[in-house]
């Protein structure tokens, strides 16, 4: 891969990533990121730091992730190389398809993590973003997929796409920790925001999955 298309990548998944950040996953997250920060921090400061050491944590796990799927994908490739077979990139590629047209439907995923390890501390902070990015929600785990198949073997390309991408998931949780108490009411009451949100997250993967589609048939064709 050129360096442009490297760059392309990049740019994309980090444009992907600020675009997703803002969708239903944030529904995760939302409910026990910002009553807790509602209820320890008193002014902005403290919330822009809780949002970013979450987030913090939230890029390392995910950045693991991309190196790790980089590597599942460069071992599966020794024996279905994609321009000989590529029924594997398809199957990713209409895994992701499916799953923003469930998003879009209005199909949501559920997934809880305990109150517990929200307490006063930056440290359990921290943790719960890691343990949000090693368990991360579906949408997440298809653009990681992605980074997977196009990361062309190489783990370090695949952890720098899955750590931009990331970097792009931080915006919301930082901005909605500085902003509590003003922007987080009036996000979760309005149903058509929401949607909007979830909208835009299906259609992010939809574009992702067709253009995976485009890049093996080139392969391949």
């Amino acid at each position: 891969m050129s360096q442009p298309d490297l760059l392309s990548n990049g740019v994309k998944l980090l444009i992907a990533g600020f675009s997703m950040g803002w969708g239903p996953c944030l529904t995760f997250t939302a409910p026990l990121l910002l009553p807790y920060i509602g209820a320890t921090k008193r002014d902005w400061q403290g919330g822009l730091k809780v949002g970013l050491v979450f987030s913090i944590g939230r890029l390392l796990a995910l950045t693991i992730l991309g190196g790790l799927a980089t590597v599942a994908f460069s071992f599966i490739n020794q024996f279905f190389p994609p321009h000989k077979s590529g029924w594997l990139f398809l199957i990713v590629a209409f895994f992701m398809i499916t799953i923003g047209i469930l998003i879009i439907l209005g199909k949501g995923f559920k997934k809880h993590i305990g109150k517990s390890i929200l307490d006063k501390g930056l440290k359990s902070m921290f943790l719960f973003g890691f343990l949000m990015g090693i368990a991360p929600c579906v949408p997440y785990v298809a653009i990681l997929t992605y980074i997977g198949c196009v990361a062309e073997n190489i783990p370090f390309k695949g952890m720098l796409y899955a750590a931009l991408f990331a970097a792009g998931t931080a915006i919301a949780p930082i901005v909605l920790g500085a902003l509590m108490g003003i922007i987080p009411g009036k996000l979760f009451r309005s149903d058509k925001l929401r949607k909007i949100f979830q909208i835009v997250c299906g259609v992010v993967l939809l574009v992702f999955g067709f253009q995976l589609i485009y890049y093996i048939l080139n392969l391949v064709i």
